[in-house]
């Protein structure tokens, strides 16, 4: 009986060793994903626009097209912009906090070039295993609202805006860079007086857990999953039929499925 329990002892301790260190020391998979759900809705008209190589074309800066009156009908059918770097961090960022966190890269090289949202592929990336509650991620301050005409889908403007504020000056040149989003379970953040603050509550990112051996796969998603598109009134203020940042206006009207710009799931 005394063998046996030693025996039992022995086996026990192995074991928990054997989880602890396949836990703490152990590596898994991330996969990235950036995805657009009104750009792959099959069968619609936006879809047939968007496979257009006019469309699709990536020249830079896109001459648009004169607008249609004071105001033009388009819908909304992805961003334009560029993403630099991603990050994972097993720390929360928290409102009020400073960012003390460590951080780990998901891009292997700071990306300089502006995207369509659907069309970034990021590699697999193996992270250390635990779990993880916050996302870090850079843009450039330029970036293009793609839409189409209502009245004709085949027609395309890239409409130059700026992210940090609607203030900013507005250049097709512009490669400055805006500070970091934070994403967690409390929506989105940014430095605000050197601190952490919501500026965005509904743009969630709800903790995932990357185990040792395995593959997890991030979908940011544009609309927070939403098919539907929405409708963009752009108003011609100068009446010149062109559109002109930080001049000219839009107004955004959503279906009732459309609450947030973005959000974070994990498969």
């Amino acid at each position: 009986m005394k063998t046996f329990l030693q025996f039992f002892l022995i086996s026990l301790i192995l074991a928990i060793c054997c989880t602890c260190s396949k836990d703490e020391g152990g590596v898994g998979t991330i996969q990235f994903r950036m995805v657009n759900p009104v750009a792959t809705k099959s069968q619609s008209n936006l879809q047939k626009a968007l496979s257009n190589p006019q469309i699709n074309s990536l020249q830079a800066p896109y001459v648009n097209p004169d607008l249609t009156g004071d105001v033009t009908q388009t819908t909304m059918v992805t961003l334009k912009f560029c993403v630099g770097d991603v990050w994972v961090s097993t720390g929360e960022v928290k409102a009020g906090g400073t960012d003390n966190l460590t951080w780990v890269r998901l891009t292997t090289t700071t990306n300089q070039e502006l995207k369509n949202f659907e069309d970034y592929t990021f590699p697999p990336v193996e992270i250390p295993a635990g779990t993880y509650k916050s996302i870090k991620i850079t843009f450039k301050n330029r970036f293009y609202r793609v839409v189409t005409l209502n009245s004709n889908p085949t027609v395309k403007y890239e409409l130059l805006e700026t992210m940090g504020s609607f203030d900013d000056p507005c250049n097709d040149n512009d490669e400055s860079w805006v500070d970091p989003n934070y994403f967690t379970e409390q929506g989105n953040h940014k430095i605000v007086g050197g601190v952490f603050k919501v500026v965005s509550p509904g743009e969630k990112l709800r903790g995932f857990s990357i185990e040792s051996g395995k593959t997890v796969t991030l979908n940011w998603r544009l609309g927070a999953g939403v098919t539907e598109p929405c409708t963009n009134a752009l108003l011609d203020l100068n009446k010149n039929r062109r559109w002109d940042c930080g001049t000219d206006d839009i107004t955004i009207i959503c279906p009732p499925s459309v609450e947030f710009m973005w959000d974070f799931v994990v498969n």
